[in-house]
């Protein structure tokens, strides 16, 4: 591990420094286009256990696999099949992780055990030449404390990390701004473990075939473990309160508060808020749209630690497809 960790901007001859270190065996978080990934090369044992130690990760939690775009996964995966094919086809490189049997190469350290291995390809130009000047997939969680809230910015993979890791390759801000949509193919129905950007109705049009949606997959007993699927994660030290909008007008606050929620309209709702409470809250509106809100939702939980809010309340999104992501990385900052 390094005694300080090296912030370096993308330029052609860092990218290269980088890859070689990750060849190595060090660590090297990057930016790809849903948060900042921590990687290490799969080819390096030494590096994958870097990984769990410099998270604090347990090793049974299966990392993800980032391949650059053309990619040969022979070896990786035990097949390519016609639907994990069109599924390539249709969203790679992008925010989609695919869940198939692993191949004979892919290392157990990486699946946390599992014969199956999560694999995407992403699309943050950063990420892809990197990837492909490796040469090997790279194993990436997000790059922050585990459990804690995943890194848009390399400042923050600074604030949790600097010091148990090699170097941070800065880029632009992460477009999607929430982790990748994790589909499952190891039975004949797709299946939903994590929601993201990419919505089951999307999959769907491109595949032809109803895809189980996420609450229905967990509940299957011989469910893959996944990246992000604990009850708890994503979590700010502020307390994380998801109220509908109905409710947003009867909170009272006895201490620093952040409250978020969606449009103009909000501020007119909760104006009452700030009447009735004790210590008179910040309020915050965003667009209310989902692509936007993810862009900026770890953003602002981080934010609420930041400048020292003790509780952050945010309105519950709507139960459409388009929020998925979002509401349920709120729910599990909440929980």
């Amino acid at each position: 591990m390094a005694n300080r960790t090296t912030l370096l901007k993308p330029t052609h001859g860092n990218i290269e420094e980088c890859a070689q270190a990750l060849r190595l065996g060090k660590l090297v978080a990057f930016p790809t286009e849903t948060v900042f990934g921590l990687g290490a090369a799969v080819s390096s044992l030494d590096g994958i256990r870097n990984i769990f130690a410099a998270k604090g990760r347990p090793e049974n939690h299966p990392l993800i696999a980032h391949v650059a775009p053309h990619a040969r996964l022979d070896g990786w995966v035990a097949e390519v099949t016609p639907t994990m094919q069109r599924l390539m086809d249709a969203f790679w490189p992008g925010p989609l992780t695919l869940v198939v049997p692993k191949g004979p190469n892919m290392p157990l350290e990486v699946t946390g055990g599992q014969h199956s291995v999560g694999i995407r390809c992403p699309s943050h130009p950063v990420a892809i030449e990197l990837l492909k000047a490796v040469g090997v997939p790279v194993a990436a969680p997000s790059a922050n404390r585990f459990g804690k809230v995943s890194p848009t910015r390399a400042s923050h993979v600074l604030q949790e990390l600097d010091g148990r890791i090699a170097y941070v390759l800065d880029g632009d801000i992460p477009a999607v701004g929430i982790e990748s949509t994790i589909v499952s193919l190891l039975k004949p129905t797709p299946a939903i473990l994590r929601p993201g950007a990419i919505t089951a109705e999307q999959i769907e049009q491109v595949l032809g075939v109803a895809v189980q949606r996420h609450a229905e997959a967990l509940q299957a007993t011989d469910a893959p473990r996944v990246s992000g699927a604990l009850e708890k994660h994503y979590s700010p030290d502020a307390k994380v309160l998801v109220l509908p909008a109905s409710a947003m007008g009867e909170v009272a606050c006895e201490q620093p508060t952040l409250i978020v929620g969606w449009g103009e309209a909000f501020l007119d709702e909760i104006s009452e808020v700030q009447l009735r409470s004790r210590v008179k809250p910040m309020l915050l509106a965003l667009a209310p749209h989902a692509e936007q809100v993810a862009q900026q939702l770890y953003l602002i939980l981080r934010k609420a630690d930041e400048d020292g809010y003790a509780q952050l309340i945010v309105e519950e999104p709507d139960p459409v497809p388009a929020w998925e992501g979002v509401a349920d990385r709120l729910r599990r900052a909440s929980a």
